[in-house]
């Protein structure tokens, strides 16, 4: 087999507490990727309507550092075309970098028929993300590859977990961010009371998903001490947007991966509600795209 054609889903990670740790999947938006074996010895990144300028240098672009670094290790010098049809906005917190370096994975580990294990696929694609954030942070390339829910265990050597989600209405803000990252700007030095209450959080919220408490699953990751005091201040309006969509029934809200677009999980009854409310909220933004209605998701990358 030289060619396989994939789609991987948007993500979003660092849920509530769980900074580069936990994530999880949405069923919609996704993106489409077709990988091409050949005798070139290189890899080439072509974009479909690349409106977006997104990097066609491979070591720029998270699908094809990846690529370069799976090959590399595996001492092999076949060349590589991966075309990318984009639905997803970049730099908006759905883990569209992340998308990418797991479908580029996916997709060469069958062609390859490299045999793979699930972890050994997620550390490969983390690697690309060093391309986009400086940081091969596992949470987003986890989430896409596996679906569900994921927490990453370990990251020496990278371990992870996945747990099954339930269906779980979703809202989401895309607001494409301002800069390319803002992890220099975050901080754990939060203090002991704050520490804490932080690992609390991640407790309850494993917990909610093990007993299907959606109500206790927002209630615990509607509260962050580590990057949402940051990346909220960059959002206009994040947190009054925040209370009033849960007032609304919104079971929570919180920042969607790096920012800086806002999620809400609600009741399904609730979402159109919340949806027109949030885009009320955030349309005046000039960095504002539109608003995503969606659900959580326990399907990761998969063959078309």
């Amino acid at each position: 087999m030289k060619t396989i054609r994939v789609k991987s889903p948007a993500t979003s990670a660092n849920v509530g507490p769980g900074y580069d740790i936990f994530a999880l999947t949405l069923e919609n938006p996704y993106d489409e990727f077709e990988l091409n074996l050949n005798d070139s010895g290189k890899v080439d990144i072509v974009i479909q309507k690349n409106i977006q300028n997104i990097p066609t240098n491979p070591m720029d672009n998270s699908a094809g550092l990846a690529a370069i670094e799976l090959l590399k290790a595996n001492k092999l010098k076949t060349g590589l075309t991966i075309k990318i049809n984009k639905n997803m906005s970049s730099g908006g917190g759905m883990g569209t970098t992340g998308a990418s370096a797991a479908a580029t994975i996916f997709g060469l580990n069958k062609l390859l028929d490299l045999k793979l294990s699930d972890n050994e696929m997620i550390d490969y694609a983390r690697r690309g993300e060093v391309a986009s954030g400086g940081s091969p942070h596992a949470d987003n390339v986890a989430a896409a590859l596996l679906g569900g829910f994921v927490l990453v265990k370990d990251y020496n050597p990278i371990d992870v977990l996945k747990l099954e989600l339930p269906r779980i209405p979703v809202v989401l803000a895309a607001i494409i961010k301002s800069q390319r990252t803002t992890r220099g700007f975050i901080t754990y030095e939060i203090g002991q009371d704050k520490l804490k209450a932080q690992m609390a959080r991640c407790s309850r919220i494993i917990h909610a998903i093990h007993t299907k408490d959606l109500v206790e699953f927002g209630k615990a990751l509607s509260v962050d001490y580590i990057h949402e005091p940051v990346r909220g201040a960059a959002i206009p309006g994040y947190w009054e947007t925040k209370n009033r969509a849960i007032e609304m029934g919104a079971y929570g809200c919180t920042i969607s991966g790096g920012g800086s677009s806002v999620i809400a999980f609600c009741p399904e009854s609730k979402q159109e509600k919340i949806a027109d409310f949030m885009e009320s909220q955030f349309s005046s933004n000039p960095s504002f795209k539109k608003i995503i209605q969606s659900y959580t998701s326990n399907k990761g990358v998969q063959i078309i």
